[in-house]
């Protein structure tokens, strides 16, 4: 019994590194930060993607994700859940990297312009432009409320089982499950009052 006990609680090695990084940051040692970023830089980059217009972008949003983390790194409690820590960081980059360029493209380019022709018509289906659906559904995704844009951003842009993305945001998986219906469900709702063709071609592929 002792030594099941013992194994159920045996730490995560890779949380264990992580944390000793972050201690002898803490320390002074820029080395281990640095080994702290390239540890965390592949997974930083795949969470930035979603929230990014452009590569060159994503790469200013994982830039100030680390320097954001350097900044606040006494904040991080320790307890091996750096990534999730981190992963709130990244996320309050995003919308301040977002939120500038934003600003940017409203005094450059004005009001909105939406192209007159929303629909492909080289086949039957009359298929709903890609591009155009892309960007309602990026639109659409940033009104969403902060839960749930994260939650339906590690899930279905990412990639990441509910499990994985509720570990990662710290949540029961109950509270993910219900936020990533409701994120998914508002989503499909606005889809569909743009493109009201989309439910009948949905109706006629499951008859």
């Amino acid at each position: 019994m002792n030594s099941l006990a013992s194994i159920e609680t045996t730490p995560d090695p890779e949380a264990l590194a992580l944390d000793s990084l972050v201690e002898q940051t803490l320390a002074g040692d820029e080395r281990a930060f640095a080994l702290l970023v390239a540890r965390m830089q592949p997974r930083v980059q795949r969470w930035v993607q979603s929230y990014a217009a452009n590569p060159d972008e994503a790469d200013d949003i994982a830039q100030e994700s680390f320097v954001l983390a350097l900044r606040r790194l006494r904040q991080y409690r320790g307890g091996g859940s750096f990534p999730v820590w981190l992963y709130s960081i990244t996320r309050r980059a995003a919308g301040r990297i977002r939120k500038k360029a934003r600003r940017r493209e409203a005094l450059v380019a004005g009001p909105k312009a939406f192209p007159d022709r929303l629909f492909y018509e080289t086949d039957p289906g009359a298929r709903v432009d890609r591009e155009r659906l892309g960007a309602l559904v990026r639109e659409f995704w940033e009104e969403l409320p902060e839960r749930q844009r994260a939650v339906v951003d590690l899930v279905d842009l990412q990639g990441y089982t509910p499990g994985a993305a509720a570990s990662i945001l710290d949540i029961n998986p109950a509270t993910l499950r219900a936020n990533l219906f409701k994120g998914r469900h508002s989503l499909r709702l606005r889809l569909l009052a743009c493109y009201p063709s989309l439910a009948a071609q949905k109706s006629r592929e499951e008859a």
